[in-house]
C-alpha cells in the first residue's frame, strides 16, 4: 500500500511538471498575426453603384471637379456601373478657364495667408507659406498673441509650428534632406488647423512634437520678445533636433501619404487616424491606391484601417495544446488515484 501511495505521488508530481511545461510552451507560442483589410473585397461588398453616383454628383454640386474625377476613377477600378460620359458636360463646365482661374486665385491666396485650404490649390498655398517659414512664424505669432492675452492656446499648433521653424533651417543647411519631415509636419499642422485630427492622434503628436520643441518654455520666452523676429529666434532656441527620431517616423509616413495622394487628401484622411498603427495602415493603402484613397476611406470609414487579429496556428502551438490536454488528463487521473488510495488506507486503519 505504501509503495502504491508513493507511486501515485510520483505520478501526480510528474504529470504536474509536464502540465506546467506544456502550458509554458502554449504561452510561448501563443502569437497573433495582423491581417490587412481586403480593400477590394470591402469595396465590392459594402459599397454600391448608387452610393458612388451620389458622391460624384455631390462633388460636382460643390464645384469640386477633382473629387468628381476621383470617384469616377474609383468606379472604374472596382467595376461600378457608372458611365463617365454621363458627367462629361458638367465637368467641362467646372473646368472652364474662368472657373479654374477663380478657384485657383481664391484658394491659393486664402491658403497662403490664412494657412487653411480644402482644395489642392488652397493647400498648396498653405504649404508654400510653411516652406518659406512665413506660415510657421505666423502660427507661432497668432498663438503667442492668445497666450499674452491669457486666452487658450493650441499647444499642438505651437509645437508643430516650432518644429517647422527648426526643420526649415535644417532643410536649408542639409540641401533638402530634411524636407520629407518638413512636409509631414506641415501636413499635420494643416490637419490640426482644419480640425481633422482625432483626439487619439493629437495625443500622439503632442508627445512627439513636444519632445522636439519645448513649447511651454517657448511661450514664456516669446512673451519677452514681443516681435515676429523675436518669436522666430525664440523658436529656434526651443528646438531640439536630437529628439526628432520618433516624430520623424510619423512625419515620414505623413509625407508619403501626401505624396502618394495629395496634401489636401492627406489632411482630409487624418480624421480617420486614431493612432500610429492607423497611420501606417493608411500609408500602405495610399501607396497602393494613390489618389483614389480619400474616396475609398470615405466610403469604408475606419474599417479600411483596421487590421484583423488572427491566432497564428504554428506546429509548436498545436503540440503544446495537445501536450497540455494529455498532461492535464494525466494529472486528474493520478490525483484521483492518490485520493482513492489514501481513503482506502484510512478506512483500513479505522
Amino acid at each position: 500500500a505504501n509503495d502504491m501511495k508513493v507511486w501515485n505521488w510520483f505520478l501526480v508530481l510528474m504529470s504536474g511538471v509536464i502540465l506546467a511545461g506544456s502550458l509554458y510552451a502554449v504561452l510561448k507560442h501563443w502569437q497573433y498575426d495582423f491581417i490587412d483589410p481586403n480593400i477590394a473585397q470591402m469595396m465590392k461588398q459594402d459599397v454600391n453603384d448608387a452610393q458612388v453616383k451620389q458622391l460624384i454628383e455631390q462633388a460636382i454640386q460643390d464645384n469640386n471637379p477633382e473629387d468628381a474625377r476621383m470617384y469616377l476613377s474609383i468606379a472604374k477600378t472596382f467595376g461600378y456601373a457608372i458611365k463617365p460620359e454621363d458627367y462629361a458636360a458638367q465637368l467641362a463646365e467646372l473646368d472652364s478657364p474662368y472657373n479654374q482661374a477663380k478657384r485657383t486665385l481664391n484658394d491659393f491666396t486664402t491658403g497662403f495667408i490664412d494657412g487653411k485650404g480644402e482644395s489642392g490649390v488652397g493647400v498648396a498655398g498653405a504649404i508654400t507659406s510653411d516652406f518659406t517659414v512665413v506660415g510657421d512664424v505666423r502660427d507661432l505669432w497668432e498663438q503667442y498673441q492668445l497666450y499674452a492675452q491669457g486666452k487658450p492656446v493650441n499647444e499642438l499648433i505651437v509645437a508643430l509650428a516650432g518644429v517647422g521653424v527648426g526643420l526649415t533651417a535644417a532643410t536649408i543647411v542639409s540641401a533638402g534632406s530634411a524636407s520629407p519631415a518638413k512636409g509631414g509636419v506641415s501636413t499635420a499642422k494643416l490637419a490640426t488647423r482644419a480640425g481633422n485630427l482625432t483626439p487619439g492622434f493629437q495625443k500622439v503628436l503632442i508627445k512627439q512634437a513636444g519632445d522636439v520643441f519645448d513649447y511651454k518654455s517657448f511661450l514664456v520666452v516669446a512673451k519677452v520678445e514681443k516681435s515676429m523676429d523675436g518669436i522666430r529666434s525664440a523658436a529656434v532656441r526651443a528646438y531640439n533636433p536630437a529628439a526628432l527620431k520618433s516624430l520623424q517616423n510619423t512625419t515620414d509616413s505623413l509625407n508619403t501619404i501626401r505624396k502618394s495622394s495629395s496634401t489636401a487628401d492627406a489632411i482630409h484622411m487624418m480624421k480617420y487616424v486614431d493612432n500610429a498603427d492607423d497611420l501606417v495602415q493608411l500609408e500602405k493603402i495610399t501607396v497602393k491606391y494613390g489618389s483614389q484613397t480619400k474616396g475609398i476611406v470615405k466610403v469604408l470609414g475606419k474599417g479600411a484601417l483596421r487590421s484583423v487579429k488572427v491566432l497564428r496556428k504554428t506546429t509548436e502551438l498545436m503540440i503544446g495544446l495537445i501536450a497540455s490536454l494529455i498532461s492535464g488528463l494525466a494529472s486528474l487521473v493520478s490525483t484521483y488515484n492518490l485520493i482513492r488510495t489514501s481513503k482506502r488506507a484510512l478506512t483500513k486503519a479505522v
